[in-house]
C-alpha cells in the first residue's frame, strides 16, 4: 500500500537496533530500504533467536527491507555503495564517528557523488565534545542521559532502567525525524546535509518536562510508586489492575461522587491537586480499600458512565485482543514464506490518502545483491567480477 515517503530511497548502513528502527519507520511510511550488511551480516540477526531460528530483534528492526552484503573494505564494495547512494536519497548510519569517513563513504564522498543526498548519524554522544568516539548501546544513554536516576525512588535508591531498547528506540524516533527534515529542506533546497543524532541527546530530550524543573530549581526529580493518588493504578477485587486518570476539579468531584465519598471534596487534605498529592499516602489508602470491593469490569462500568479517565492496565494479551487496537491497524498480519501468516506490530499513523504498510519480513541476508547492484547499473559480468573480488559473496 503506498505510504506518503513513496518513490523515497534510503540507503541503510546501520545494525542492532537504534538506527535499524528508523530505518523501519521510514519503510512503513513508503521508502525503499536498501540495507547494506557486513559481512556474516547484521549482529541483530543472531540476538533473541528461537529454537526455529525466529529472531523477533531482527524481525521488529528490519522488516520490509531490501539486504545487501558488502565488505566495505574492499574498495570495489566502496565504489558500489557510492554508486548505490547516487539512487538514494537518503542515507542513516549508526558507526562510531569518523567510521564512515575511514570507510570512503562519509558525508563528504556521498555528497560529492549525490549533492542532494540526507545523511543521518544516529550516534551515542554526539557530533562535538570529548566524549564523540565512545562506545554506547541502550543501556549507555540511558544511564548518562539521566533517566536511570529519574527511575530511581529517592536519592539513595539504586538506578532503574527503562526496558531494554528504550533508549534504542527514542534515538530512532529521533533519527526518522531528523530523516523527514532534511529530505524536505534537500526537496526545497535542492542540497542535502549531515545531520547527527544521539542516543545522549534523545534521552535528554525525552525528559524535557523533568529537566526544565531541574535546571530551574536545582532538585533532583524521581519517581514514585504511583505519580499521584488519582493518576495511577488499583488493584480491584478479582486481583486484575486498572488505571485512573483524574487531574481536574470535575473529575475528581465525580470521583468522590462515584465512590460515595462527597465529603472528600470538601476534606482540606483532598481539596487541591497539591493537596491531595501532599497527603497520597492517606489517599491512596482509601482508594484502595474502595476499589478492592469490586471486580475490575464493573469498576470500568461505572467509572466510563462517570466519564471518569480509566482503563484497563493490559497484558500482551489483552493488547492483542483488544478491539481498539486492531481498527487502528496498531497490530497487522503479513504473509511470511517461512513462518506463515503472522500477526506484527503496524503502523502509529493514520494517514487518509496515503497510508503506508508494513512493507513485508525482515530480509534475508544479501537476498537482494543482485538486483540492487543492476539496478544501480552493474551488468552480470560486472556483479561476477564484484563476488570475485570478494566485495560481495557468492
Amino acid at each position: 500500500m503506498p505510504g506518503p515517503l513513496q518513490g523515497y530511497r534510503i540507503l541503510d548502513f546501520t545494525r542492532y537496533q537504534q538506527g535499524p528502527f528508523a530505518t523501519v519507520q521510514l519503510s512503513d511510511l513508503g521508502a525503499e530500504i536498501w540495507k547494506v550488511e557486513p559481512p556474516g551480516g547484521d549482529p541483530g540477526r543472531g540476538s533473541d533467536l528461537a529454537a526455529d531460528g525466529f529472531s523477533r530483534y531482527f524481525e521488529a528492526h528490519d522488516r520490509g527491507k531490501r539486504s545487501i552484503e558488502l565488505n566495505l573494505r574492499r574498495p570495489e564494495a566502496v565504489e558500489a555503495a557510492l554508486r548505490m547512494a547516487e539512487r538514494c536519497d537518503g542515507v542513516i548510519e549508526n558507526y562510531r564517528p569518523g567510521v564512515m569517513d575511514r570507510l570512503g563513504i562519509g558525508y563528504q564522498a556521498l555528497s560529492e557523488r549525490n549533492p542532494r543526498i540526507v545523511m543521518v548519524s544516529a550516534s551515542a554522544f554526539g557530533s562535538n565534545g570529548p566524549q564523540i568516539g565512545e562506545p554506547g548501546y541502550d543501556v549507555i544513554g540511558q544511564a548518562t542521559g539521566g533517566v536511570m536516576s529519574l527511575q530511581a525512588l529517592g536519592d539513595d535508591a539504586e538506578p532503574r532502567t527503562l526496558p531494554g531498547g528504550f533508549a534504542d528506540q527514542i534515538g530512532a524516533m529521533q533519527a526518522c525525524i531528523a530523516m523527514l527534515a532534511g529530505l524536505i529542506a534537500a526537496k526545497d533546497t535542492g542540497r542535502g546535509q549531515h545531520v547527527d543524532v544521539s542516543l545522549l541527546g534523545s534521552q535528554i530530550a525525552l525528559q524535557s518536562v523533568y529537566l526544565t524543573g531541574y535546571l530551574k530549581d536545582g532538585q533532583q526529580p524521581h519517581m514514585r510508586r504511583r505519580r499521584m493518588p488519582t493518576f495511577t493504578f488499583y488493584r480491584a477485587a478479582d486481583g486484575l489492575w486498572l488505571v485512573i486518570g483524574v487531574v481536574d476539579a470535575k473529575n475528581w468531584r465525580a470521583l468522590c461522587q462515584l465512590l460515595e465519598h462527597p465529603e472528600w471534596e470538601q476534606d482540606e487534605r483532598f481539596a487541591s491537586a497539591l493537596a491531595r498529592l501532599n497527603h497520597s499516602a492517606e489517599l491512596e489508602a482509601l482508594l484502595e480499600d474502595c476499589f478492592a470491593s469490586a471486580d475490575r469490569d464493573e469498576w470500568l462500568r461505572r467509572l466510563r458512565a462517570a466519564d471518569i479517565p480509566s482503563a484497563p492496565v493490559n497484558s500482551y494479551a489483552d493488547v492483542e485482543a483488544s478491539e481498539q487496537v486492531w481498527a487502528n491497524d496498531y497490530l497487522t498480519e503479513i504473509a511470511d514464506p517461512r513462518y506463515g501468516t503472522r500477526r506484527v506490530t503496524g503502523l502509529p499513523w493514520t494517514f487518509s490518502r496515503t497510508p503506508g504498510a508494513v512493507q513485508g519480513r525482515a530480509p534475508e541476508l544479501n537476498a537482494d545483491a543482485d538486483s540492487i547492484l543492476t539496478e544501480v547499473g552493474y551488468s552480470v559480468d560486472d556483479i561476477a567480477q564484484l563476488r570475485s573480488s570478494g566485495a560481495t559473496p557468492e
